[in-house]
């Protein structure tokens, strides 16, 4: 016989014998006896708590240097040295907060206590120099503090976002001869 041949029915035999095998087991009478199935088939995953995140007002808390601009009518803009201090109130939500810049011919000493409820903040502030007060409302989000500053003669936009040991403010006042106060401050302490 030709020996092509008698590889071709070895290798066809192999397949036989391999194929009736896995035949075989798969028509297999079922064991006797009941079969104990497993209660809980998947392994128990337990959930690790994750950290509450932080407050918003906490990544604040601190003392702050740095500087910024003032920005007045007439195309007036003078350089600003400023320092900040923040205290977080974590039992109520708090924040105190009081910030004292100076340019050659400006300066002014801001105050605010606020709290945030669901996302929602509101409080008082006032400004020593200018002997100003009134009603601050807004809302946190995340890093970012969007909010109103009214009073009696005084309405400014004010934003505030922190990022890490990092912090910028901008006051956008309504209708005064100031048009926007920058700052960027720095960590100095916590």
């Amino acid at each position: 016989m030709n020996t092509s041949i008698l590889c071709s029915l070895k290798r066809g035999l192999a397949a036989f014998v391999f194929i009736s095998a896995v035949a075989s087991a798969a028509r297999a009478e079922p064991p006797e006896g009941p079969v104990e199935m497993l209660k809980n088939p998947t392994p128990t995953v337990q959930q690790a708590s994750l950290p509450k995140p932080e407050h918003p007002f906490a990544a604040m808390a601190g003392t702050w240097t740095g500087g910024g601009t003032i920005e007045l009518t007439g195309e007036i803009k003078e350089n600003l040295r400023c320092r900040a201090n923040y205290n977080y109130g974590a039992a109520n939500s708090s924040l105190a907060l009081s910030i004292r810049c100076a340019s050659d011919n400006y300066k002014f000493e801001l105050t605010s206590n606020v709290v945030e409820r669901r996302g929602q903040i509101s409080g008082t502030w006032s400004e020593a120099a200018y002997k100003v007060s009134g009603q601050i409302s807004g809302r946190v989000q995340g890093n970012h503090i969007s909010a109103i500053a009214s009073g009696d003669s005084f309405t400014s936009d004010l934003a505030v976002t922190t990022t890490a040991n990092r912090m910028s403010v901008t006051m956008t006042p309504k209708a005064t001869y100031v048009i926007a106060v920058k700052m960027a401050f720095n960590r100095s302490g916590k």
